[in-house]
């Protein structure tokens, strides 16, 4: 029972990083379509690759709950998703405008 809530409470936070992800990769592009800065671009993708990775394991859950596709499948691609969206965050954070 209490590992049934546990998942319903991760899928609740999943979603609403979803939500404020999504909102915040919208303002962030719609900066973008005010200034032309191509760095805002770069950002918004890093920021997108990111909430992705950081959903990804509650995704994979929903579909596939076994334990080795919940570990392949979700916790080290969601670690690689995480680290490829903090680099090209990184990336354009130091190429600036």
């Amino acid at each position: 029972m209490i590992e049934s809530q546990f998942i319903l409470i991760q899928q609740i936070l999943s979603v609403v990083t979803l939500i404020l992800g999504g909102a915040l990769i919208l303002f962030i592009h719609d900066a973008y379509k005010v200034i032309k800065q191509p760095t805002l671009l770069y950002f918004t993708l890093g920021l997108f690759i990111l909430v992705i990775g950081i959903v990804l394991p509650d995704v994979i859950y929903l579909f596939e709950p076994e334990l080795s596709a919940l570990y392949w499948g979700g916790e080290v691609t969601s670690r690689i998703l995480e680290i490829i969206g903090i680099g090209v965050m990184n990336f354009a954070v130091l190429r600036g405008g």
